[in-house]
């Protein structure tokens, strides 16, 4: 009887061990088969934390609203910042509108892996969606797609030719710009380039337009004209309104079907319902002075600037529910999580609502909590392997994409957004744009600058170097910035000066007139310009010094005549000394960007003037490796391949006539790719920064299908072991 009983049981087992192994076959082999759509999704699950800015203290700090307390404090920016914070599917991009640096943070380490720098104050503007991360500068109306890692460019930027009064991306990835004479801009990113598949007037709106995405298409609402228009959602219509002067703060995002926005002028909050337009007077509900709104759950929250509350109104703009009050400073409304955070800036707590409309407080400031560095060293790792055999070039490393080095210069990369990009190396200073002259356009255009004094701090055979000063306008208030245009070239800035650098071209050597114009712009206009006119020197002719020779002498002594003539000494020929070399130890290389895992990095340098003007040859060294690549001694980029570890690169310049330099050295630190899948338990999740590879794919996808085989043809094998016993 036992020995029956373990007969069957044995047999039921290897029924059961072999009905799993087929399973589990199939479900891998349906994996490699789909490729890495299971990680990707789960990659995008919410992790149910959010991000807020602290403004004061330059810093992010990550809150956990299930247990209402801060968990990490992340140090971004320096005190008395201006925080915009763009989080989206795993994805945070900073950026800080007092000095218009924008940085990516790695969610996975916490460290910066790019930094770019854009224009200060109101004029720039960060766009996540589909992938792509897209930068628009409304001042000088242009889009750049940029690398959601690295930030450097992604193709060719689309420039509308004048100033945008706003621009948008919808979940589709669609770009929908208004550029200030009232026109609707649609674009689609092809692989290198934009694609303007259609363009519109909208009647009535202007300078103060504003747009809000949607999931497909969007709204525009040009409130100086009382227009309210809806493009590309499926539903297209339009209404009018009473117009409104006055800025215009909309939604950051909203559905289709509801759609608020505020004129804190007026006191007044706009709200598309359907295809009904409501203007509520909400000074009525206490609320003078209304913010930026924010959709949630059918219901439209309001801050209150100045009240220390946020009132909340329902579709049809009458009261959706009770006022919450938060007290202190300007309350700012953050949508994060299927959640709604309502801070204020400098407080020790938060509230957060649900989707039923209900309110908790949370905790986002603990001064105890330690703050993080993201520009720190990473932890140490095991030794690296042995260098690699040169003499190999087809050969691949695991996460690295095949060793092809740019060299077409074109900036394009491979454009196709997931996080792998080569960049190129760039030789030769930063190309410059010539703005279109636009005239003060309504209200909120600045004033005109005065008072322009030129100043010559640099030339060569090409180029001329320019010190541009100027008075702000009387009224500052409206003022984001400057920009300054000679010969061509043109600059932002913020302050009331700064250099500009300009190709001379046919005046290089004989000098001659040059027109300066200096105009500031604000959120939504540019002002008149000021203009003055500079004359650029006549490079003067080269000094030539001829010796006469020495006088003759004639001697006579009759007779016979004797003449005695004195021969001038051989000419003396003296070697110029050969070109100097520039200044060792000088800070060239300023940033390094790209994963942390990959071989390639893109260096950022800035070459002071005798490095960039110096007539030798420069190489990229590291001095890690012993490895090396020519460069242009004026390259504002390069790309040089790392090793695991710490490495020590340096630029190198040659002289001429025999000897170099070095400039100062930067640290740049590469680290193993971590296992995702070591010590813990099944399922396991890829990282978004592994799976965007595209030889670990390749190899997950082989380990998947030799498992899946492997167990096919265990579950065979038992099945023939189970016949063989019945026999």
């Amino acid at each position: 009887m036992k020995r029956f009983v373990r007969r069957v049981f044995v047999k039921q087992r290897r029924q059961s061990a072999s009905i799993g192994a087929a399973v589990m076959g199939v479900l891998l082999l349906a994996g490699a088969a789909l490729g890495t759509g299971i990680a990707r999704t789960a990659v995008a699950v919410s992790d149910g934390l959010t991000w807020l800015g602290d403004d004061q203290r330059g810093e992010l700090v990550q809150v956990n609203p299930a247990s209402g307390r801060p968990e990490i404090r992340l140090a971004v920016a320096g005190g008395d910042a201006q925080l915009d914070i763009i989080q989206r599917d795993g994805a945070l991009v900073v950026l800080d509108r007092r000095t218009g640096q924008i940085t990516v943070i790695d969610l996975a380490t916490l460290l910066a892996s790019g930094r770019r720098q854009a224009a200060p104050g109101t004029t720039s503007k960060v766009l996540l969606a589909a992938d792509k991360l897209f930068i628009v500068d409304r001042a000088t109306g242009t889009i750049v797609n940029a690398d959601p890692v690295t930030l450097a460019d992604v193709g060719e930027p689309w420039t509308a030719g004048q100033p945008l009064a706003d621009a948008v991306v919808d979940e589709d990835g669609l770009v929908w710009a208004a550029s200030a004479d009232g026109v609707l801009h649609t674009l689609e990113w092809d692989a290198s380039r934009f694609l303007e598949r259609a363009s519109r007037a909208v009647p009535g709106a202007g300078p103060r337009t504003v747009l809000v995405p949607h999931g497909k298409g969007v709204t525009v609402l040009g409130l100086e004209g009382g227009v309210v228009l809806q493009d590309g959602t499926g539903r297209d219509h339009s209404a009018s309104t009473d117009p409104r002067d006055g800025d215009v703060l909309a939604a950051q995002t909203s559905p289709d079907d509801l759609v608020p926005a505020a004129v804190p002028g007026s006191g007044v909050v706009v709200i598309l319902s359907d295809d009904q337009v409501h203007s509520v007077d909400v000074s009525r509900l206490g609320c003078p002075k209304p913010g930026r709104p924010a959709v949630f759950h059918g219901r439209v929250y309001v801050p209150c600037l100045g009240s220390g509350k946020v009132i909340v109104l329902g579709p049809d703009g009458e009261r959706g529910g009770e006022d919450v009050r938060t007290g202190g400073r300007d309350p700012q409304l953050v949508f994060d999580d299927d959640r709604l955070f309502i801070q204020t800036p400098g407080g020790e707590t938060g509230i957060v609502v649900d989707p039923d409309g209900d309110t908790s407080s949370v905790r986002v400031r603990d001064p105890e909590l330690p703050v993080t560095d993201p520009e720190r060293d990473p932890p140490p790792t095991p030794p690296s392997p042995p260098k690699p055999d040169p003499d190999e070039p087809t050969r691949t490393r695991p996460n690295q994409p095949p060793p092809t080095r740019p060299g077409n210069g074109n900036g394009n990369g491979n454009g196709n957004g997931n996080g792998v990009n080569t960049p190129p190396v760039t030789t030769g200073p930063a190309p410059t744009t010539t703005p279109v002259s636009v005239p003060p356009s309504g209200p909120g255009a600045p004033g005109q600058p005065a008072g322009i004094t030129v100043a010559q701090t640099g030339r060569t055979d090409t180029q001329v170097t320019l010190r541009i000063s100027w008075t702000a306008p009387a009224d500052t208030t409206a003022v984001a910035g400057y920009t300054i245009t000679a010969n061509g070239a043109s600059k932002q800035t913020g302050g009331t000066s700064d250099e500009l650098t300009f190709d001379c071209g046919a005046i290089c050597a004989t000098g001659g007139p040059v027109d300066i114009q200096v105009a500031a712009y604000s959120a939504t206009a540019v002002g008149t310009a000021a203009v003055t006119t500079w004359t650029l020197p006549a490079r003067p002719a080269p000094t030539t010094t001829t010796v006469p020779p020495p006088p003759r002498t004639t001697t006579t002594t009759p007779p016979p005549p004797t003449t005695t003539t004195t021969i001038p000494p051989p000419p003396t020929t003296t070697t110029p000394p050969p070109p100097q070399l520039p200044t060792a130890g000088a800070t060239v290389i300023t940033g390094a960007s790209g994963l942390m895992t990959d071989y390639e990095r893109t260096l950022t340098l800035a070459p002071p003037a005798d490095w960039a003007n110096h007539s030798g040859t420069c190489e990229i060294v590291n001095l890690t490796w012993g490895d090396s690549q020519p460069v242009a001694c004026s390259a504002t980029s390069a790309v040089i391949y790392v090793q695991d570890g710490a490495n020590s690169i340096v630029v190198r310049a040659h002289g001429a006539g025999g000897g170099s330099v070095d400039s100062a050295a930067r640290s740049v630190f590469k680290r193993e790719p971590p296992n995702p899948c070591e010590g813990q338990r099944p399922p396991c999740q890829i990282p978004r920064a592994i799976e965007s590879e595209p030889a670990a794919q390749e190899a997950q996808t082989g380990v998947m299908v030799g498992a899946g085989l492997g167990l096919l043809l265990t579950s065979a094998l038992l099945r023939a072991r189970r016949r063989e016993e019945r026999e």
